[in-house]
């Protein structure tokens, strides 16, 4: 008995066939796609909403949702991570700063996921950092102009120090001084001291000359060093709990905090805020 042989007309039809499934499995996983991305973007968004309408922000934070497909969360009930970057957050007795903020690996429901909805939700990690930038952190020394700079790598992309250049005028003096600085969290607090003066003036007037710090008078030594020392108080700090690092990179001092094994709801992602004054209070 003579074998089968399927005619091309057969065969050409199991091709299209098999293009033609292979397209529309493309659209469908397409479509997931776009179907997950909206989801996400929605939780995003109502996340981003929430917050700003209870915590005085400037402008809505930038909320992302970790995880790919984000909507597989509510079938394994976590959610990868959720941050939170809000900028001008007017904090009382600092001023404005930026927050981060992250809770990792969260305990959620269905419904939480596709809402953008957490309540009391169990966390492994959450983790906050502070931006304190020139302005501000000057503003708390009194120095005037502070520029804030890495000590060993002082391009923008330098990595993060615990040492630093601080630059400013402070209070009383005309001219600026140049102070290597070091920046320290001990028993919860942030201490920020002076190591040593690499320049500033001789004295306070106008026609003060700058010389190495090495060269100048006992009293002004003293005065500067004094200038440029200012302790944080943890406690005070818009931090859940103490800071465990500080560090300074681009221009900023950054202060962090983690908490392990806690709980949290979406207005814990960041600090409420004073309300802004009408110069603070972002243009058109």
């Amino acid at each position: 008995m003579r074998g089968f042989a399927p005619s091309w007309a057969t065969m050409g039809g199991m091709k299209k066939f098999g293009i033609g499934a292979g397209v529309a499995l493309a659209l469908v996983f397409v479509l997931a796609l776009i179907t997950d991305s909206l989801i996400a973007a929605r939780a995003e968004h109502r996340i981003s909403h929430t917050i700003f309408a209870e915590s005085n922000l400037a402008t809505p934070p930038k909320v992302q949702l970790a995880g790919f497909p984000y909507t597989a969360a509510a079938v394994t009930n976590e959610l990868q991570a959720i941050t939170v970057n809000a900028t001008d957050v007017n904090v009382p007795g600092y001023g404005l700063m930026g927050v981060y903020t992250s809770a990792q690996y969260v305990t959620v429901s269905a419904r939480d996921v596709i809402q953008g909805e957490i309540r009391d939700a169990p966390a492994r990690k959450i983790f906050t950092r502070i931006q304190l930038d020139g302005v501000l952190l000057g503003d708390s020394m009194g120095i005037d102009e502070l520029l804030i700079q890495n000590k060993d790598d002082i391009s923008p992309r330098g990595g993060w120090e615990t040492e630093s250049i601080f630059e400013g005028t402070p209070e009383g003096f005309t001219k600026p001084a140049t102070v290597e600085m070091k920046l320290r969290v001990k028993e919860g607090d942030v201490h920020i001291s002076p190591v040593r003066i690499l320049t500033a003036p001789t004295d306070t007037g106008e026609k003060a000359k700058i010389v190495d710090g090495k060269d100048l008078p006992g009293d002004v030594t003293q005065r500067i060093r004094e200038a440029f020392t200012l302790t944080l108080e943890g406690r005070k700090l818009p931090l859940p709990n103490n800071p465990v690092r500080v560090y300074v990179t681009g221009g900023s001092m950054f202060v962090e905090s983690e908490q392990f094994y806690t709980r949290v709801s979406i207005q814990d992602l960041t600090p409420r805020a004073r309300p802004l004054n009408a110069q603070d209070q972002p243009g058109l």
